[in-house]
Order: structure tokens, then sequence, then C-alpha cells
């Protein structure tokens, strides 16, 4: 009996973990996919059309990352790499809405002053 309270004790301690460190690679994948969507919608030689379906699909994608950080870390204290790997794609986000609203930063300028 102790046996096969330990097997799956220790079954399900590693699912957790797998599920864990399988949101980690979502997470990872969806802002790599969010950097490809952002470069394809800024990229001089795509289709006007291409370059907007791109531009909708990297906001839809900075949503969902945001989303899923907000549940994730939701209610509880986070680790000093929790907080790392948080800032590294909270900074990623922010650098590619900066590159996105630069060219409109001039416009902005004019019309304050």
């Amino acid at each position: 009996m102790n046996i096969k309270t330990f097997s799956l004790s220790a079954i399900l301690f590693s699912s957790l973990l797998l599920s864990g460190l399988a949101r980690a690679d979502h997470l990872d994948e969806k802002l790599a996919q969010c950097k490809k969507e952002f470069a394809i919608s800024h990229n001089k030689n795509s289709t006007q059309a291409v370059a907007v379906a791109a531009k909708l699909k990297h906001l839809k994608l900075m949503k969902e990352i945001l989303h899923e950080l907000n549940m994730k870390n939701q209610g509880k204290n986070l680790s000093n790499k929790e907080l790392q790997d948080n800032v590294m794609v909270m900074s990623h986000l922010l650098e590619m809405l900066v590159e996105e609203n630069l060219a409109q930063k001039d416009e902005t300028w004019n019309y304050n002053y």
C-alpha cells in the first residue's frame, strides 16, 4: 500500500512540475510568435493586408500573454526567478509597444506644443 501511495504521489508531483514547465514554454512560444508577427507587420516588403493581419495577431498575442501572466501570478509570492522572467516578458512587450508608437510621437508632440 505504501509503494502505491508513493508512486501515485510521485506521478502527481511530476505531472504538476511538467505542467508548470509546459506553461513557461507555452509563454515563451507565444512571445516568440508575438515578436514574429510584430516583425511581419513592420516589414516594408509585406503587403498592406499581410501587415494588418500580422498587427492584429500581434495585438491579440500581447493581450493573451498579459492575461496569462496575470492569471499565473495572481495571489502568490513570486520567487526571484519568476520575477526576473516576468520582467523580461514585460520588457519585450514594452519594447514592441514603444517601437509601434514611436512614429506617432512626433505627431503628438506637434499637437501639444
